[in-house]
């Protein structure tokens, strides 16, 4: 059996050793400290670490989608109440559509609710022409300008029409776009006059509807003045119908969002849970780590301290 010498430098490195080893941890625990996170270098957790950047792209992808949403949502409920403006006024029409029919209205009436009818007009363009921050949200893609104009009683539309592409969508998922527009001359449609006699409009939609009636207001001479009247009412539903459409799909938009935001809220918050979990530090438990480390390395201080002093005198003694 052969007994292993062991020599008074053998016990010095090793101390030094064990000594280093205890500073490199008290420093370390001190590091957290001072940071307020677990991890500071990728050997702190290499694990947790990779979960940290996960949860950090996961949240920075949702803070952009829920920018996106947050701007979107307020465009929709910009169009939404415009549309609810624009639904109030073909309403008001209508009942003066309905007045106008009646047979003890003099043409004297007529004409004053001709007056309001043309104001009618005006304020539709002008609901047609709504913006939010200076983007113009019933033109399509072309946002920049107007997208309805009014001369004389010619109403035109100058943004995108059906037949190109017009809806503006917006990413508010990983893959996942939502249209935030509706086309504003699919909804409103234009108006065109043409100078007779006879006198005759062209157009589509509400504009065209509103600027026939006008005419028909003003012809006291046409023996079928009521008759076209009438017919403006039925074109009128017919247009109240479209705009009402119109707005159900902003309403759809509009609640999509709403819950596509609540659920980013909510998922915001449980990975904002988990990533404290992770890097957050226990500030109670860490103190007394540090307390304890403290105490070690002192201790390891006081022995190395002691061995460093020895020499053949000592053990002569």
């Amino acid at each position: 059996m052969s007994i292993s010498r062991v020599t008074t430098s053998y016990m010095r490195n090793q101390a030094l050793g064990y000594l280093n080893t205890n500073m490199s941890l008290l420093s370390s625990l001190q590091q957290t400290l001072s940071s307020g996170q677990n991890i500071n270098a990728p050997s702190d957790n290499p694990v947790g670490l990779t979960r940290i950047l996960t949860l950090s792209n996961t949240l920075k992808s949702d803070e952009r989608y829920s920018s996106n949403v947050q701007d979107s949502i307020a465009e929709v409920n910009t169009a939404d109440n415009a549309i609810s403006s624009m639904v109030s006024l073909i309403q008001r029409a209508q009942e003066l559509t309905t007045q106008a029919a009646n047979f003890t209205n003099n043409q004297d009436g007529r004409n004053a609710i001709g007056l309001e009818i043309d104001q009618i007009i005006n304020q539709l363009v002008q609901l047609g022409n709504t913006d939010i921050g200076g983007k113009y949200i019933f033109g399509g893609f072309k946002t920049d300008g107007p997208p309805f104009s009014r001369t004389g009683d010619d109403v035109t539309y100058t943004g995108n029409p059906t037949t190109e592409s017009w809806e503006r969508e917006v990413e508010i998922a990983r893959g996942v776009k939502v249209t935030i527009n509706v086309n504003g001359a699919d909804m409103m449609g234009n108006s065109t006059v043409a100078v007779g006699p006879p006198v005759t409009v062209g157009g589509s939609g509400i504009f065209r509807t509103l600027v026939q009636l006008k005419q028909n207001l003003a012809d006291s001479s046409n023996p079928t003045q009521l008759a076209d009247i009438r017919t403006r009412l039925d074109e009128l539903t017919t247009n109240m119908n479209t705009v009402l459409s119109k707005q159900s799909i902003i309403g759809a938009t509009s609640n999509r969002l709403s819950l596509t935001q609540d659920r980013i809220d909510e998922r915001k918050s449980i990975l904002t849970q988990e990533f404290a979990s992770i890097q957050d530090i226990d500030m109670p438990s860490l103190i007394t780590n540090i307390n304890q480390q403290q105490n070690v390395f002192e201790a390891s201080l006081n022995i190395t301290g002691r061995l460093m002093q020895s020499s053949l005198l000592n053990y002569l003694r």
